[in-house]
């Protein structure tokens, strides 16, 4: 066969995988997504478990007997009886025939000795072939050589393979049958290719057999190819590449976990593979008992049926193979669909056509037998106007939009259907679009059936080609002689306040509610557009889920369902001007929220190609709402007692009077979390301006979804560390010659002293700011939380203060502020400061002295003598006729004389008259 084979150990560029492998090598007609699953040839082990259909191969005969054969290695297999070996594998061919258990051992002798070992070598774990008139390779990569130093043996698992003729038969005087093909060294060890594994893998090109060793070089792996230069192959020999033309490769894939397991059939392409596959047969759908992982082997690149497309031999691990075979591919080459007149005025209607469609059909056999012309029938379907509901048009034989309709071939046919219009259309603005669709109808068995019947009755449309074709008439509009409207909307958008001012930012607050979007459309001319009527003008808006359109002006203009949709008009004419103003709702803006965004698209169905969507952005600007209120702005306390130093303090009792200031925060729940801190501060009157202590602070406590102290930092809280009294626990001071006043100044009204009673007759005023005052800032943290949050900040007046500076003074009133602020590194958050005022009227309560006690009887002696004088002055006065009356007839006497006398009463007399 030539001069002999030239050997070359290196990395091969991978030709055949486990499970993947080329199925067709064909132009893009022959696609590999024909083949059928209703009509098999399986074949079946003889012996269960011997993994019959690990590899498989499809081969072709042509010495002694012209036939295609299926190859099936069963790398488990039973071994020849031959009494010392049990199990070596096996490799079976297997003939094209309806019968599952049909086929025969292939002979391949080899014969254990002390040299090597073939039990379990796993002979059929590659078969290969070379194609048509070519060789069939066979390996067991099991296969160990044993090397001997005295009575100690060492092995080398290197594996071998077997070359066969055409015919599957040793020919002695073929080299490439007879070379020993062993190309790992077995005198070397693993670390060499001692155990190289030789045939895991393995096949032949046309000059060219090649192997895979997987364990070599410590399982680094390694490829093996053993060359001749004259192989003739007499007709069978492969075609020059110039002669191959546009051909793309076809790829099968085995997936034998997946289910029952899959073959996928992928298409190449000038740009490479498809991504999607174009063909999956599952195991599953073959109804075939006891078939479980289906496609881990595979051969393909042979027509075993010979009707000119390549089949697919498919084993598993299951003792079965499946040969798929390939349907017969269908071209359609015309599938033309022309409508007359292209441009419909209603005005020229029959009562018999307004709308003229024909269509024809012809076809061929994608690359199969040139000399195919099966008369097949063609289903298809025409539809008028497909996308509208009610149509325009229907059939003029029924009042249908719909029409099915058959072709038998294999001549080129054509069908002409006439169109009437619908009664009352009113969109003529649009375009009718006339579908057709076609598809190839066959009765297929409901089953897979086993045999070689012929495939030609069943053939496929190709699914390259396109199964539909459509065509457009056009209305006749007042447009210009081409029927094509030039229109030029325009838009201008902005988002604006209730009196029409243009916002850049939106300053939301959570009783925010009304936002109004102002779009002016105009269809006017320009140097480039002529501004012809735009037909079924519509501006499209899209809004986020925190906007909900609430009104529209003009009423009526605008419809809310995933989108807005405006109308604009049917047509906008040209020089037509339109406003719209409209209302959303602000609903779901957050503390997150950044920026509102509103997409609009203007559309029509007139020619203008300028039309983009333009993006209107609304910065927002976060304004918290929150109140801070005090349950008493002004409290009343007193001073008075005896001054006492620091050191003989013990407890706050010992500092002064009690004082209570409670703040309450309302709710917000707006969900600040880590975005800020709300926190009340206070400017807290902490000393006189010498240093002295003013209102002694000992305990804040925050109360809201739960109860905490608050402590500021400075150590301002109860710097004394005096212990805090519990109400009720030890009895009033002995310098308090008052009860105490009530703290929470909430309970009631406060106890009247002395001094509150009645105008203070000197006060001086303590606030923060003053000279007289120092004042800390006390600040703490409130939680963000939906209940209101209660701060109590309880203190003490220093009373020694007091009585020292201010004693003499009836009152001393010390005035301060707190404020409730937002403390955030988000500039787009903000919150208005909260700010209230606080006092506490502190009145003086010091002793004064008392004047002595008066005895009893000086009391006694004081008020006799008084009634004593008291008789006295009666007695002169009766004595001196102060309480002696005048006889009443000597004053009727007198009363006459004088109305004799025509004279006036006294004084007197009238004083006396009525006596």
């Amino acid at each position: 066969m030539g001069p002999g084979p030239s050997r070359a150990a290196g990395v091969l560029r991978p030709l055949l995988g486990t499970l993947a492998l080329m199925v067709a090598a064909s132009n893009r007609a022959a696609s590999a997504f024909n083949l059928d699953t209703r009509f098999l040839v399986v074949k079946e082990a003889g012996n269960p478990g011997s993994l019959f259909g690990y590899s498989v191969a499809l081969h072709r005969q042509t010495e002694r007997q012209q036939r295609y054969l299926l190859l099936a290695g069963a790398p488990r297999d039973f071994a020849v009886p031959n009494g010392s070996t049990n199990r070596t594998g096996a490799v079976y061919l297997c003939p094209l025939t309806a019968h599952k258990n049909d086929c025969e051992r292939m002979d391949i002798k080899e014969k254990s000795n002390p040299n090597h070992i073939i039990e379990d070598m796993w002979l059929g774990v590659t078969v290969a072939s070379q194609g048509p008139a070519g060789r069939v390779l066979v390996c067991a990569h099991r296969y160990t050589q044993v090397l001997w130093s005295g009575l100690e043996d060492q092995r080398r698992m290197v594996g071998k393979c077997y070359v066969r003729g055409n015919d599957l038969e040793l020919n002695a005087t073929d080299d490439w049958q007879t070379y020993h093909n062993e190309m790992c060294n077995s005198n070397t060890d693993y670390l060499q290719t001692g155990m190289c594994q030789l045939g895991t893998s393995g096949g032949f090109t046309q000059n060219t057999v090649y192997f895979g060793a997987p364990g070599a070089y410590n399982w680094k792996g390694n490829s093996y190819m053993i060359q001749r230069k004259d192989w003739d192959l007499s007709e069978y020999s492969y075609k020059d590449p110039e002669d191959i033309g546009n051909f793309y490769i076809d790829i099968a894939v085995g997936a034998p976990f997946e289910g029952l397991g899959k073959v996928y059939i992928y298409h190449g392409s000038s740009r490479g593979l498809l991504r999607l596959p174009q063909q999956v047969i599952h195991g599953e759908q073959l109804g075939l008992p006891g078939l479980t992982t289906f496609g881990y082997s595979l051969s393909g690149q042979m027509d075993v049926d010979e009707n000119f497309y390549p089949d697919l031999l498919v084993g598993s691990l299951s003792d079965r193979i499946v040969l798929l075979r390939a349907r017969p591919v269908i071209n359609i080459l015309y599938k033309t669909l022309v409508a007359r007149p292209s441009i419909l005025d209603p005005a020229f209607c029959t009562a018999t056509s307004c709308v003229q469609v024909e269509l024809c059909f012809a076809y061929n056999q994608s690359a199969g037998n040139p000399n195919y012309r099966r008369n097949i029938t063609l289903a298809y379907t025409l539809e008028a106007d497909r996308d509208r509901r009610p149509p325009r048009l229907h059939f003029a034989r029924s009042q249908s939009a719909v029409f099915h309709g058959f072709f038998s071939m294999p001549e080129m046919r054509c069908q002409t259907l006439e169109l009437l219009l619908m009664d009352n259309v009113r969109d003529k603005l649009r375009p009718i679009t006339i579908s057709m669709n076609y598809s190839l109808p066959l009765r297929l068995p409901d089953r897979p059936q086993l045999g070689l019947g012929s495939l030609d009755a069943y053939p496929v449309l190709n699914q390259a080609q396109a199964l539909e074709n459509h065509t457009e008439v056009q209305f006749q509009k007042e447009c210009g002689q081409d029927n094509r409207c030039d229109s030029n909307l325009q838009m201008r958008a902005a988002f604006v306040s209730e009196l029409g001012q243009r916002l850049s930012r939106l300053q939301y607050r959570r009783d925010f509610r009304k936002l109004l979007l102002s779009i002016n459309v105009t269809n006017t001319p320009s140097r480039k557009r002529a501004g012809e009527d735009a037909h079924e003008a519509l501006l499209t808006l899209e809004v986020p889920p925190s906007l909900l359109l609430s009104s529209v002006r003009p009423p009526g203009a605008c419809q809310a369902n995933e989108t807005i949709v405006c109308e604009l008009g049917n047509p906008f004419k040209r020089n037509q001007r339109m406003e719209l103003l409209i209302a959303f709702e602000v609903i779901g803006v957050t503390l997150h929220t950044r920026e509102l965004q509103a997409q609009l698209q203007l559309s029509t169905s007139s020619h203008q190609d300028d039309l983009r969507p333009v993006t209107l952005p609304l910065l927002v600007d976060y304004t918290l709402q929150a109140s801070l209120s005090m349950v008493n702005h002004r409290l009343q306390s007193f001073f008075g007692g005896t001054v006492m130093g620091e050191s003989g303090m013990k407890t706050v009792e010992d500092v002064g009077s009690p004082l209570k200031y409670e703040f309450q925060v309302g709710p917000m729940g707006e969900g600040l979390s880590a975005l800020g801190t709300l926190v009340l501060g206070l400017e807290w009157p902490y000393e006189v301006s010498n240093g002295k202590w003013l209102l002694y602070p000992t305990e804040i406590t925050v109360r809201g979804n739960g109860s905490w102290h608050c402590w500021p930092p400075g150590d301002l809280i109860n710097p004394l560390n005096l212990t805090l009294s519990v109400p009720g626990d030890r009895p009033p001071s002995p310098q308090r010659r008052r009860r105490q006043l009530d703290p929470g100044g909430g309970q009631g009204p406060p106890p009247v002293t002395l001094a509150a009673a009645k105008k203070a007759k000197s006060e001086i005023q303590l606030s923060c700011g003053s000279d007289h005052t120092h004042c800390v800032w006390l600040e703490c943290p409130i939680p963000d939380a939906p209940v209101i949050t209660n701060v109590t900040i309880q203190a003490r007046v220093w009373n020694s203060t007091f009585i020292e500076d201010y004693r003499d003074f009836d009152r001393v009133r010390v005035a301060s502020w707190a404020t409730l602020f937002l403390r955030t590194s988000v500039p787009t958050i903000n919150m208005e400061n909260k700010t209230v005022r606080f006092s506490v009227d502190i009145d003086s309560d010091l002793v004064e002295e008392l004047p002595a006690e008066i005895e009893l009887w000086l009391v006694l002696v004081a008020v006799s003598a008084g009634l004593l004088l008291l008789g006295l002055i009666i007695l002169l006065l009766w004595k001196c006729g102060f309480f002696k009356r005048a006889r009443t007839r000597a004053l009727y006497e007198a009363k006459r004389q004088k109305a004799e006398m025509k004279s006036q009463p006294s004084e007197t007399e009238r004083l006396t008259e009525d006596y």
